[in-house]
């Protein structure tokens, strides 16, 4: 059974550029500012469409996670020097095995970066 969308909004985030595909949102992996086994945030220029069905798939070196369903929320917000910014947090729902294996990722990740 999947975990509840609160628990996922709770999994440790971590500051890492990892990759993201979702053509709904962009025509070209993009990438994130921080992510989680959850979802990731990220920002792009431009705003992204409401009643979308937003197909996400996550890159972290090697691994790919997905295509899986995701939820998007966005904030508009300027970058300071005049030009229009789209923030916005994608939680991506996934099978428990497959977040447990992104989670797995993310340490070895981590672990890597800091070594």
């Amino acid at each position: 059974m999947p975990r509840p969308i609160e628990d996922i909004r709770q999994l440790p985030r971590i500051q890492a550029h990892v990759w993201v595909e979702c053509p709904a949102l962009w025509d070209a992996p993009f990438p994130t500012e921080d992510v989680s086994p959850g979802g990731f945030k990220a920002v792009l220029p431009f705003e992204p469409e409401e009643g979308v069905a937003y197909e996400v798939k996550i890159r972290l070196g090697e691994a790919a996670f997905g295509p899986c369903s995701g939820l998007v929320a966005w904030k508009h917000r300027e970058d300071g020097q005049g030009f229009p910014q789209w923030a916005f947090g994608g939680l991506v729902m996934m099978e428990d095995e497959d977040r447990e294996a992104m989670a797995h990722a993310l340490e070895e990740l981590t672990r890597k970066a800091l070594a």
